[in-house]
């Protein structure tokens, strides 16, 4: 596929660029020679970034304000922006507190489609490209993992709503959509659930209890997926001249999004299944202990 070639260095913002998908990004396109802004949120991170080569923004995706100052400083003109940053949190549905569904939601798309709106005005000056990082837990969700895939689902929506809004105004915009990778966001994850806790009582717990364990056991067995597929989507997306609208990366990710096609029925026993989900999981409820 045909790349662009400008002549002078190409600049990007990575939010989320402190580690994960982000991170690699950054490093992948600061070795091709780009210019990177590598977005921050702790004031103790911008060192370490300056000293890998990129240039520290500071930029904290719930304040509008932060968002405004980082858009300043990058400047009139901006050749892309990775939206990378993103929480996740798992659990029943029933048992995810309410707090846990406003920070996925406020940071995955409130706080995404708040540096769009920053960024536009750079991004429109240089034709530039938008790539944002969903999940393909966004078109099949899996047990337990309903408020990360509904927030991701948001930010599908938004892309797909945001690339006809700017078609005729010269701003590509392609969705990247992972399986799962080899990333610190599921031990993050954990640490936040932890942190806040379960909604509903202990006798309502109970009926999650085995199943949470199956899931965890099943977890535990999957083999994580290395980031490489999901980094060459992202730079694929920011310079090749017609860039796929969706790219979905990782063996996982794939199959996952395949299933999609099948009956409701039959794919939630097949996606259950995978999980270590059976029946089993949900008898003798009253014998279940719970913490």
């Amino acid at each position: 596929m045909a790349e662009l070639s400008p002549s002078s260095p190409r600049t990007v913002l990575i939010t989320g660029a402190t580690g994960g998908v982000g991170s690699a990004v950054a490093r992948r396109l600061h070795a091709d020679g780009w210019t990177v802004y590598a977005a921050h949120r702790r004031p103790a991170d911008a060192e370490p970034l300056q000293a890998a080569g990129f240039t520290p923004v500071h930029l904290e995706l719930t304040d509008e304000e932060s968002v405004a100052a980082a858009a300043e400083q990058v400047g009139p003109r901006l050749d892309g922006l990775v939206n990378s940053a993103a929480i996740m949190g798992q659990g029943p549905i029933e048992l995810t507190p309410a707090e846990a569904w406003r920070r996925q939601f406020e940071i995955n798309v409130i706080g995404q489609a708040t540096v769009i709106r920053a960024f536009l005005p750079a991004l429109r000056a240089s034709g530039g490209r938008i790539v944002n990082i969903g999940a393909v837990s966004a078109r099949v969700p899996p047990p337990f993992f309903g408020s990360i895939a509904a927030s991701k689902a948001a930010l599908a929506a938004l892309t797909h709503a945001l690339r006809a809004e700017l078609r005729h105004q010269g701003v590509k915009v392609t969705l990247v959509e992972p399986g799962a990778m080899d990333t610190p966001i599921f031990a993050t994850a954990d640490k936040a659930s932890s942190e806040l806790g379960w909604a509903g009582s202990p006798a309502t717990r109970r009926y999650y209890a085995r199943a949470l364990d199956a899931v965890r056991a099943a977890a535990a067995r999957q083999p994580l997926g290395p980031v490489a597929p999901a980094v060459d989507a992202v730079v694929r997306a920011l310079t090749a001249r017609r860039p796929a609208t969706l790219t979905t990366t990782g063996r996982d990710g794939r199959a996952l999004a395949l299933l999609r096609f099948l009956p409701d029925g039959l794919r939630d026993r097949l996606v259950l299944r995978a999980f270590g989900v059976t029946a089993e999981a949900f008898d003798d409820l009253a014998l279940t202990e719970v913490p």
